[in-house]
């Protein structure tokens, strides 16, 4: 698919950011008023973060400071049925309406540290079941492929495909996958949707499908970014005795 090479990869992003060529601040809100017009048109976020722009003042200290992490700046969605504090998780379903977890899951508590702003929620078919994420839950809005508005993004990682094809900036997704919601929809709207083996990345914060069947991984526009997001949320986690300690390469 063409456009991507227009794009600039998140690696070179943050060492954009790292030289001080890029306003943080000024970035986030562009991008998240572009998020929301994307939304708009292709349905792939449940919900937005209100503390974005907090977010960003925060990393713009620590960049000054010269402290900032593997992902400073970049935009991070995170599928809806991976918990965030503070904001909505539904695992899309009208059944969770309302639920605001009080804390994140290991793999958000990770993008955190290393300086990523968390964007939102993306949308999915409801808890996981489905596809090609039309089995949207009761009030959510099926999101649409990229590339042709009649046909499916793929599921149940749908919204997250969606957003990391047409986002016009530095932007990474953490994504699920039961029985390939992670490749399939990635492959519907022509992204890298990397699908790691089972407990290579921690699942505590995770709203299960199937607990002995389901992973967490990343999708990015190119196989290094991907490859980046994952090499900072795998890992062992005391909060999840499925997950191990071996190092990516090993």
């Amino acid at each position: 698919f063409s456009g991507y090479e227009n794009v600039m990869s998140v690696r070179d992003f943050v060492a954009s950011v790292k030289e001080g060529n890029v306003a943080i601040l000024k970035n986030t809100e562009t991008a998240i008023a572009e998020a929301k017009k994307i939304n708009e048109e292709y349905h792939y976020f449940t919900t937005f973060d209100d503390s974005v722009l907090e977010q960003a003042k925060n990393i713009d200290k620590k960049v000054r400071k010269g402290t900032a992490g593997k992902l400073a700046g970049v935009l991070v969605s995170v599928k809806d049925c991976i918990c965030v504090k503070g904001v909505e998780s539904t695992a899309g379903s009208a059944v969770l309406k309302g639920y605001t977890p009080l804390f994140d899951a290991t793999v958000v508590e990770r993008c955190r540290k290393e300086d990523a702003i968390i964007v939102g929620k993306t949308s999915q078919d409801e808890f996981g079941f489905g596809g090609f994420s039309t089995n949207v839950g009761k009030g959510f809005k099926i999101p649409l492929n990229p590339f042709d508005k009649n046909r499916s993004c793929g599921g149940s990682s749908g919204g997250a495909a969606g957003i990391t094809s047409k986002a016009n900036f530095a932007h990474l997704a953490l994504a699920e996958s039961t029985g390939g919601s992670i490749v399939n929809p990635a492959a519907f709207c022509g992204v890298v949707g990397l699908c790691p083996t089972y407990g290579r990345v921690s699942r505590y914060g995770l709203i299960d499908y199937a607990n002995s069947l389901d992973k967490i991984g990343t999708m990015a526009k190119n196989s290094v970014d991907a490859a980046l997001l994952l090499e900072i949320i795998a890992g062992k986690d005391a909060h999840d005795s499925t997950s191990n300690d071996n190092k990516l390469g090993s």
